[in-house]
């Protein structure tokens, strides 16, 4: 937003490209607005990356996984065997007992022969068509075009790697502000820095309730020396940009120098951060007053352009143009809002920059021939490790086991004799019977008491079941229920 207003003194550009004043003013609580943040210098200011009109979006993050094998411990100090370690693990290697197909290694048999495939074909098709690791086209030229906001002390930039005797071509417009363009071989922070000296000497008068500044921006170790003389009695103060809008609302902020009812002043203000510092002389009385004053300054950390290939000052449109670059390398292209070049907070850039890299695709793959040779060799390392694994793990697994060497009288265990069975038949037709039937399934006739002609069978007394039927034995009975079978006592 601009700065200064009211009705007299609307502000002004005065001084240098590199190093100006701002004179303004207006009346105390009338329209005024003024930069309230003091952005610091050295940091990374802009951003790069507007609309590439040849590129691809990009792609990514990849993420990546690793099997991590389980170990079964043997005891005795004993893991897996030997072909079961990591480097024959089925989740890479597969099953010796499968196809090498359904091998995970191999995903149904494509994934390294794509890989291969890959490595081979895709350079050729992208000699033809592309190459997919950079922004260029497959001519070697990439453009960027973009509209962007940058605050004052902000920069943007872009940058391509270009080869010695290719061209960048370029244009640009800035509303309403006026920028620094500038191109160079190295990024933004390796400008070097310098300190810039200048002032203003003037004679103004002041009505009633009017007040009137000289403002400029200026970093840590900088310093700001006025003097004046004035015709009758005025305040005199410096104020930052915040001070400055609390005052010019009728707030009453603490000021780095405050002198009321003065007609003349003179000192050095040393700068401790970075900020817009305005110089105000304000008339509260009734008659006017003429003031005549001198103000110097040392401006300390300020962006030296001078070091760099090409750069223009203090200009709202760059024509298009062609720069050619001496040496191959990464170049830059710069737009910075200086502080000391505009009082705005802000400026709008429309730019349209051309870089001929001279690299076109079969330079670029070219140049990726020692990458894509190791890659193939570590595949290929990897494919007959594979098979050797699977070929070891198939030999192992199929040989037959050693017999054991011992007894097999030491590892056979007395079996427990088996009672024997009983077999209950109906005393009519001989048919068997269950051990808790009351009738026979095959005749129909009602079970009673022992077969005919059956030796004595008697049951134990505290028996759980009759020693000939089998039947369950009631406590207390004299003879099973079941067969007659008697129980002792």
């Amino acid at each position: 937003m601009p700065r200064g207003g009211g009705s007299r003194g609307g502000g002004g550009f005065r001084g240098g490209s590199m190093g100006g004043g701002f004179r303004g003013g207006g009346f105390r609580g009338g329209a005024g607005s003024f930069r309230t943040g003091g952005r610091t210098s050295g940091v990374p200011f802009g951003r790069t990356g507007s609309t590439r009109i040849v590129s691809r979006s990009p792609s990514g993050p990849y993420r990546h996984s690793y099997y991590r094998p389980r170990r079964r411990y043997y005891g005795y100090g004993l893991y897996r065997p030997w072909y079961r370690r990591w480097w024959y693990s089925p989740m890479w290697a597969g099953y010796y007992y499968r196809p090498w197909y359904y091998s995970p290694m191999y995903m149904g048999g494509g994934i390294i022969i794509a890989i291969v495939f890959s490595l081979i074909l895709l350079p050729m098709v992208g000699v033809a068509i592309w190459f997919p690791f950079s922004s260029a086209d497959n001519t070697g030229y990439v453009t960027y075009r973009s509209t962007e906001t940058i605050y004052f002390n902000e920069y943007w930039y872009e940058s391509e790697n270009i080869k010695a005797d290719n061209d960048i071509t370029y244009s640009i417009q800035s509303y309403s502000s006026n920028i620094i363009f500038a191109i160079w071989d190295s990024p933004f922070e390796n400008l070097p820095r310098t300190t810039k000296n200048g002032g203003d000497a003037n004679n103004i008068n002041l009505i009633y309730n009017e007040y009137q500044y000289y403002s400029i921006y200026l970093r840590p170790g900088s310093s700001l020396t006025y003097n004046f003389n004035a015709s009758s009695s005025i305040d005199f103060f410096i104020a930052d940009g915040s001070d400055m809008y609390e005052w010019n609302n009728l707030g009453s902020p603490e000021f780095y120098v405050d002198d009321s009812n003065t007609v003349t002043g003179n000192g050095v203000l040393p700068i401790s951060a970075a900020n817009d510092y305005y110089v105000v002389w304000y008339n509260d009385q009734a008659s006017p007053v003429d003031v005549n004053y001198t103000i110097t300054y040392s401006a300390a950390d300020v962006v030296d352009f001078t070091s760099t290939d090409f750069f223009i000052e203090s200009v709202d449109i760059v024509s298009t143009d062609t720069f050619t670059v001496p040496n191959d390398g990464n170049w830059y292209f710069f737009i910075y809002f200086d502080p000391m070049l505009s009082l705005d907070e802000s400026t709008t850039i429309t730019f349209d920059v051309t870089y001929d890299t001279g690299i076109n695709s079969i330079d670029r793959w070219l140049d990726l021939q020692p990458i894509l040779i190791t890659l193939i060799i570590v595949v290929g390392v990897i494919v007959i490790v594979a098979f050797i694994a699977r070929k070891s793990q198939k030999k192992l697994k199929t040989k037959p086991k050693p017999e054991s060497k011992v007894s097999p009288k030491a590892t056979l265990k007395a079996e427990p004799k088996k009672k024997p069975e009983t077999i209950l038949k109906c005393v009519r037709c001989e048919a068997s019977l269950r051990s808790d039937s009351q009738y026979c399934p095959n005749c129909g006739g009602k079970v009673e008491g022992r077969k005919l002609g059956e030796s004595g069978i008697t049951t134990p007394a505290n028996s759980k079941s009759c020693s000939y039927c089998g039947s369950k034995i009631i406590l207390g009975a004299k003879f099973c229920k079941w067969c007659g079978t008697p129980i002792t006592k």
